[in-house]
């Protein structure tokens, strides 16, 4: 039972306040007033629970609880009380987060509850594999609450999720955490909490910037002059409809005047409040141009915050996906022109992501759009899209009910300019003293090899048409630069234009046959066709030239999964975990859709789990 609490405050007042209240209530305290005496506390008063006021000078909040439980303190409980909601996402490894004012009787539950059962929280060991009965009930509850769809097949993932909670509790079995989860599902959130370590996922604002040049160009052009109602879809923190916000805001110069709705929807009650807030870190903002957080955000110390111009235009709610009833006749999500779901049905089973495809293509109007992640194809999932391919993306539009197709839509052509010549003009003989002034050298132009860098980085960052641009200006003054060509040739195939992207593949393994990048692209246009013996044959070229390429062992993985051939499958996600892991920490992985090094891991993990 928590006898005695080390407090760890950086406010007197509330040091005294909570003194008084917890030593009435029987509890030892033990303040602590600096870093350097809490962890010289831990040891020298044994305390059984650590409260902790955000705030200390000497070093932030989430370095100490880490530092605590790095140390001696590994298997203590701590609580934390800060005026800072979003640092709540900073710290899932704690018993609770406070926010100030204090909510006493939240706290005093808080040490009833360590207090309750002994048994329950005293071993801080790995509780082993979920028993079958366990997992029934953690999978139909799950099922039943969020929506989340787990079988015995990703039980690693399930189980990971659990134990981080049970270790922030402090709870030493399965079953007893699912009592905790049952009981205090709501009024702690407890299944908030744990949905956060079950899905995987980062985002970002403009993530995908192909797909808000898109909407940019559609609500110019052929929605200019109708009411706008866009839907995102599994919002998480808002980074997704906020850029939604800003796109149409920059296509539209009167878009105070329109009809201008974006509703946003997520599962996590935690993430949607963080949305609301609109805080972010400089990370979120790491792929936004400088005039938009200039006219977007305010700057708030490390912090930016979105502009209330920008909220205003977002309404955030609570929905679960698989579970809610969409449309509904008197409800806002029916008749609209866009839903952006990007990365959210690679949560859900092939039967329940084609349900949802089909309840949201009854949501949008006839005609309307859906935006995917680009893991995320309808082939063999529905039939009432067809897909458009603009620019530097691809996206679906619905189709409509007269006709078997839609066009393609295409960019207007440019209009020819009219050329004006002037008569030549007389020559001038200036005095010497009447000279102008001499013009100073021109700037030194870009060699291939740094334009192509910036290239790189654009399309790291998935801004196609800029790289496209700097990769035309390389192409230019150097025609036979076979990284410009390859590249050049993944825009074409991201752009479903599949015939050039192999037209390239060829000139480029004309001029140099062991180029592992060229190989790579001809096996995932040729795994796009279907054609999967010959995608793999192209993969191991690309490996037998570059072994520490991770794509190719990424793809062949997944294309072994889909032959049914999970041995080989699981081995090719070894070695791609394997070469991440040495990688360097912050990269970006080559042709990896733009994720980090960190997340690309993450989602690996995922995949190995589910067939494990």
């Amino acid at each position: 039972m928590p006898r005695t609490i080390l407090l760890v405050h950086a406010n007197e007042a509330l040091g005294r306040f909570l003194t008084v209240l917890l030593e009435q209530d029987g509890y030892g305290i033990v303040p602590a007033a600096s870093v350097k005496e809490a962890l010289r506390m831990v040891p020298a008063a044994a305390p059984s629970v650590v409260i902790i006021e955000d705030g200390c000078p000497e070093i932030s909040t989430v370095d100490l609880v880490q530092r605590l439980q790095r140390g001696e303190g590994k298997h203590l409980p701590v609580i934390v009380i800060s005026a800072d909601p979003a640092m709540e996402y900073e710290l899932q490894q704690v018993f609770d987060f406070l926010l100030k004012p204090v909510d006493v009787n939240r706290l005093r539950q808080d040490l009833a509850l360590l207090s309750r059962g002994g048994r329950k929280r005293a071993s801080p060991a790995p509780p082993g594999h979920l028993t079958e009965d366990e997992s029934r009930l953690y999978c139909d509850y799950l099922l039943t609450n969020s929506g989340l769809h787990f079988e015995r097949r990703n039980q690693k993932i399930l189980e990971r999720g659990i134990t981080s909670r049970m270790a922030a509790l402090h709870i030493a079995s399965y079953r007893d955490y699912f009592d905790y989860l049952a009981e205090y599902g709501e009024s702690r959130q407890e299944l908030q909490k744990l949905l956060q370590h079950l899905t995987v996922g980062e985002t970002f604002f403009f993530r995908y910037r192909a797909h808000f040049d898109a909407l940019r160009q559609l609500v110019s052009g052929e929605m200019a002059d109708k009411p706008l109602r866009i839907w995102s879809a599994g919002c998480s923190t808002g980074e997704e409809p906020y850029s939604l916000a800003m796109t149409i805001m920059e296509a539209l110069p009167d878009w105070r005047k329109r009809d201008i709705r974006i509703l946003a929807t997520d599962i996590n009650n935690r993430s949607l409040q963080r949305a609301r807030e609109g805080v972010y870190r400089p990370w979120s903002l790491r792929a936004t141009e400088p005039r938009y957080l200039e006219r977007y955000f305010t700057r708030v110390g490390d912090s930016y915050l979105v502009r209330d111009e920008v909220k205003q235009l977002v309404e955030f709610s609570h929905l679960n996906l698989q579970t809610a009833a969409f449309p509904q006749p008197d409800g806002p999500l029916r008749e609209l022109d866009v839903i952006f779901c990007r990365n959210v049905t690679i949560y859900f089973t092939l039967a329940t992501t084609r349900q949802i495809v089909d309840k949201f293509a009854a949501t949008l109007a006839p005609g309307g759009y859906l935006f995917l992640g680009h893991a995320e194809a309808l082939t063999h999932i529905s039939t009432r899209f067809e897909r458009v391919s603009r620019e530097s993306g691809f996206y679906y539009r619905k189709k409509s009910p007269s006709a078997p197709g839609v066009p393609e839509l295409k960019p207007p052509r440019p209009r020819p300019v009219k050329k004006t010549v002037e008569p030549p003009r007389p020559a001038v003989s200036l005095h010497p003293s009447k000279m102008p002034p001499p013009i100073p050298p021109p700037a030194p132009v870009p060699t291939p090899e740094e334009l192509y860098r910036q290239a790189r980085e654009l399309f790291d960052g998935e801004n196609f048409k800029e790289a496209e641009a700097l990769l035309g200006e390389i192409l230019r003054q150097r025609p036979d630069h076979l990284d410009a060509l390859v590249m050049k040739g993944f825009i074409h195939a991201n752009r479903a234009q599949f015939r050039d992207a192999l037209a390239l593949c060829d000139q480029v393994l004309a001029r140099n046959d062991l180029h592992p990048d060229a190989y790579f692209l001809r096996g995932l246009v040729l795994e796009i066709e279907e054609q999967l013996p010959d995608a793999l044959v192209e993969y191991r070229k690309a490996l037998l030239l570059s072994m520490d390429f991770v794509m190719p062992h990424y793809c062949m993985g997944r294309l072994y999964f889909r032959m049914g051939k999970e041995r080989d499958g699981m081995r090719e996600f070894r070695n791609c975990l394997r070469l991440l892991e040495q990688s360097p920490e912050g990269n970006v992985v080559p042709y990896g859709g733009g994720l980090s090094r960190e997340v690309f891991m993450e989602r690996v993990r995922t995949e190995l789990a589910r067939v494990a």
